[in-house]
């Protein structure tokens, strides 16, 4: 237990101390200047940069990730030196590293996803440079996340292999200090919209994101979806956005892409923060929107190369005169990602995908089986703002002052709300599952809350509301420690850490899987015989592909099917 307590230690303080470099790059931001919630949280943002720029020539091996380590660390030294609030510093490393421990401790993986493509992924980062065509071996490793960089650089030599998990322990950790320092701020600018809205964001991302094994690739963009609503709030005044934050909301529109393929609409905020803005000259002329191009250009090469598409499975994206381009496998990968999002394992029909994604055939099995689910998850959020409504109604002149908001609301909020609209209905026809549309569908219940029922005037005691929150991080706290003490089984391979080579708690043995050599002796992959593949092993897939050939020259491997 304390060589995990010591990796949460040394994990915060990496993803902290690239977060001050990335600031102080990019945004030129002085050492004392350096908020830990928000400017950490582009830390992630900066090391997945890292790790997707030396895949192109290296395997992010355990000598270039253990390097990476000792470098954060010296970086920290000096940025700890040169701050000022050293005790509030230590302070937070601390309660991040105490939570993080607490968090990840004899917690699941994201069953079955993390298995299947997302340590698999991992295992092939560090020990090849990039792979062009590994879709073919597995297609979800077309629609691969950034995050498998950042876990990919955690893998050194001076802590266990383990601690590859830490950056997704982290993020939810840091997310909650970032949305507690901007709802304490919002108090004292007395903002009232944006006080109830982070509060909001705030208790049903405390419930949403309470569990690890949670969280896999689409936690970590819906926090990111979060951040960019929280940071599009706090504009004071979108006509006159200023440089750092419009870069600041670009750079997270960016890597919400690269979080997630159907995040790609993010870029629609910053786009129109351009288009309204009056200063757009200023915005242009700015060197980091060099880095933007770059950052954006790095990953759409990096597809194109793994699976021809530029941006996988978009059919329209993809490349067909490329040897490794498959248009089989974004058909399905297409097909079938949009029939599981929509029930289809709890059709008794059992048509083809094509037929049961289209005319709405879904319909009836979704409302039976997904829906159930929607409704689970946000009717507490709905009944919170119920009851917050309901008080409302005991304040002295809510209804005047709610009648005069109307009539002159900012049309800030009224933006967001058809962007989350737009993003409810594309989520709602082509991906209708909670975990993907999570962050879209709370967003639009709170704003629609904020922007109707909320005047611009005091209407709660923020100490309750302090109160409230305080409550839901006692109870996520009381959560994850119940889950420490009253798990079953606490023998399972690698315990206390989550689970990375086996998903079965009574296993104690790593799996043996298949080695599959080409008519020429050649070796291809290794095949899990349809099991999860896990940490253990690469290249490895759980589907065993009959005609898949390999080809090595100048040092890049290249996987593609042998065309008639």
């Amino acid at each position: 237990m304390l060589n995990i307590f010591l990796s949460c230690l040394f994990g915060s303080i990496i993803i902290i101390a690239n977060g001050f470099l990335f600031n102080y790059i990019i945004f030129k931001k002085k050492i004392n200047d350096f908020k830990i919630s928000i400017d950490s949280l582009f830390g992630f943002i900066f090391i997945g940069l890292i790790g997707l720029s030396v895949n192109f020539f290296f395997p992010i091996n355990k000598i270039i990730s253990s390097l990476f380590i000792i470098f954060s660390f010296i970086i920290f030294i000096i940025f700890f030196f040169k701050f000022e609030k050293k005790k509030k510093l230590l302070f937070s490393i601390l309660f991040v590293s105490v939570t993080v421990f607490i968090f990840i401790s004899y917690s699941n993986i994201n069953r079955p996803d993390a298995g299947l493509y997302h340590l698999p992924y991992v295992k092939i980062l560090n020990e090849d440079k990039i792979i062009l065509g590994i879709s073919n071996l597995h297609f979800r490793f077309g629609h691969i996340s950034i995050f498998q960089y950042i876990s990919a650089l955690h893998v050194n030599f001076l802590f266990k292999e383990e601690f590859l998990n830490m950056p997704l322990g982290i993020l939810p950790v840091l997310y909650f200090l970032y949305l507690f320092e901007n709802f304490i701020n919002e108090i004292e600018n007395k903002n009232q919209k944006n006080i109830l809205a982070i509060f909001l964001i705030t208790v049903f991302s405390l419930y949403s994101f309470s569990r690890f094994s949670g969280l896999g690739n689409d936690g970590p963009a819906n926090i990111f979806f979060f951040v960019l609503i929280v940071q599009y709030l706090r504009i004071q005044n979108i006509n006159k956005t200023n440089s750092e934050e419009f870069y600041k909301i670009l750079i997270i529109s960016i890597f919400l892409i690269m979080l997630k393929p159907l995040m790609i609409f993010c870029i629609i905020v910053p786009c129109f923060i351009f288009i309204v803005n009056n200063k757009k000259l200023e915005l242009i002329n700015n060197i980091r929107i060099i880095f933007c191009l770059v950052f954006i250009c790095l990953w759409v090469f990096k597809n194109i190369l793994v699976s021809g598409c530029a941006i996988f499975p978009i059919k329209q994206t993809c490349l067909n005169n490329l040897i490794y381009s498959n248009n089989e496998i974004v058909n399905f990968a297409s097909s079938e990602a949009e029939a599981w999002a929509k029930g289809y394992p709890n059709s008794k029909t059992k048509e083809n995908y094509q037929t049961y994604n289209s005319n709405f055939n879904w319909i009836s099995t979704w409302s039976k089986n997904h829906l159930k689910k929607v409704v689970e998850k946000v009717l507490p959020l709905i009944f919170l703002i119920f009851f917050m409504v309901l008080f409302s109604f005991f304040s002295k002149n809510y209804y005047r002052s709610l009648y005069k908001e109307w009539i002159s609301n900012d049309k800030k909020l009224l933006y967001l709300l058809f962007f989350l609209f737009f993003y409810l209905a594309i989520w709602f026809l082509k991906f209708p599952l909670y975990r993907f549309g999570l962050a879209f569908l709370s967003s639009f219940i709170i704003l629609i809350y904020v922007y109707f029922f909320v005047p611009n005037k005091k209407i709660f005691n923020e100490t309750y509301l302090i109160i409230i929150l305080i409550s839901g991080f006692i109870l996520f706290y009381y959560k994850n420690i119940d889950r420490i003490f009253f798990k079953p089984n606490k023998n399972y391979i690698n315990a206390p850490w989550p689970a990375i080579y086996s998903l079965d708690d009574n296993q104690n043995i790593v799996n043996n899987f298949e080695k599959i050599f080409d008519e020429k002796g050649e070796f291809l992959y290794f095949y899990s015989y349809g099991r999860e593949c896990m940490f253990l092993i690469s290249p490895c897939s759980n589907y065993f592909h009959k005609n898949i050939k390999k080809v090595k020259k100048y040092g890049y491997s290249m996987f593609f099917f042998k065309k008639n």
